[in-house]
């Protein structure tokens, strides 16, 4: 049987599937035959961690799934002005306060302010307002009709998030998916071989001689990167390995094409005149390649010397096109919620039904135009309903007949 390439464990038919990109990054490409079942979950929850923890930002805001599907992670308690927030995993952003508040006035009435996404969101709670007022649901409902209320809807406030690509453990991962990678061609006896005993150090319990002389940011763009955007998509992964005469192996790992850090894998003594590269596309993660070094040949001098004269241009390029896409892909969704809602105040339920009613066209353009205004401008947009409304949609949620 083979063994782990970091460690003496042999491995076998139960030994779990290593995502080879992790599956964080959006990776599908996965081996049982490289490291063992306890390294792999060593890694996952450290090294791998790092990474998955650094790059949660990114793929929110770029709604990327991971390599099994899974949806972005939620962003929790942000600061947003004067409100602290979460963004959903869609995105969607969520007002981290208490659902609603019970101030009791003179002459029995009370003033009840209430904090939800919708008015779908509000029913769950009638139950619970009525306990804290000391009624039944039924007499809070008869009580709402003769209620007026104000509705408000406001954009967050901007969300300024700390994104931090890279560091220590961040490498190790790197390099570690590079090793692992590397293993799956030239096979686990030369990846426990010698050569490699530093960069295996280095994953494995982390090396700062190694760290600072063979692990170097890279701020060039990658020779064909038009060509790999076109395939792959703007924000590629990428993971390509090289071996020249002397089996110097040289990594070059590319995380959403915003930053890169070239990785020595062995000095000499590896396989020579060898190369293999792995590509994703993370905002697609079904298009991906494994034999993209077949038609992509980068040259090993090119890989062998990294340059980081440029120092953040290219990042903040990438950046910069990372929050086009967020919008682009966004403010269609939120637009459509708008005229989604207006329509339905307006009691239009299929949209794609003939409105032949004048007056109501010209209510529901002005409508959708004067929210669309509001949206853009970033202003709260405010309704005055009454209690009657409120009451018949509540109905209608629960089920009940009005």
């Amino acid at each position: 049987m083979p063994q782990c390439i970091f460690c003496p464990n042999e491995l076998t038919a139960d030994t779990k599937p290593e995502h080879i990109l992790l599956n964080a990054l959006g990776g599908r490409k996965t081996t049982t035959t490289v490291d063992c079942s306890e390294c792999n979950g060593r890694f996952g929850s450290t090294i791998d961690n790092e990474v998955g923890q650094q790059v949660a930002v990114i793929r929110n805001m770029l709604q990327l799934d991971s390599g099994r599907g899974r949806p972005p992670p939620m962003l929790r308690n942000l600061p947003s002005g004067n409100d602290i927030i979460n963004l959903t995993n869609d995105s969607t952003p969520e007002l981290v306060a208490k659902p609603f508040t019970v101030r009791k006035l003179d002459g029995g009435r009370y003033d009840v302010k209430i904090l939800t996404q919708s008015m779908d969101d509000l029913a769950p709670y009638i139950p619970h307002i009525a306990a804290q007022i000391g009624c039944s649901e039924e007499s809070l409902l008869e009580q709402l009709t003769a209620a007026t209320a104000t509705y408000t809807e406001r954009r967050p406030e901007t969300v300024h998030h700390a994104i931090s690509l890279g560091g220590p453990l961040a490498v190790r991962s790197a390099a570690k998916s590079a090793l692992v990678f590397w293993a799956t061609v030239v096979g686990n006896e030369e990846a426990r071989s010698t050569p490699y005993d530093d960069v295996r150090r280095f994953i494995v319990t982390g090396d700062e001689a190694f760290s600072r002389t063979r692990t170097h940011l890279d701020s060039r763009y990658l020779p064909h990167s038009d060509e790999l955007q076109r395939r792959f998509g703007k924000f590629f992964n990428l993971i390509y390995v090289r071996s020249n005469e002397q089996g110097r192996v040289v990594a070059h790992f590319t995380l959403y094409n915003i930053i890169s850090w070239q990785i020595v894998l062995s000095e000499s003594g590896g396989t020579p005149n060898t190369r293999t590269a792995l590509i994703s596309n993370p905002l697609d993660p079904g298009t991906w390649s494994d034999t993209i070094a077949d038609e992509v040949d980068i040259d090993f001098a090119w890989l062998d010397s990294p340059d980081y004269s440029d120092e953040f241009v290219r990042a903040r390029e990438r950046f910069e096109a990372a929050m086009r896409h967020h919008v682009e892909t966004q403010q269609p969704r939120e637009l459509n919620r708008i005229a989604d809602d207006v329509f339905k105040r307006n009691g239009i339920v299929d949209q794609d039904e003939a409105i032949t009613d004048p007056e109501l066209i010209r209510k529901i353009v002005s409508e959708i135009s004067q929210r669309f205004a509001a949206h853009a401008l970033g202003l709260p947009h405010v309704e005055n309903l009454t209690g009657e409304e409120i009451v018949a949609r509540l109905k209608e949620i629960r089920g009940k007949p009005e």
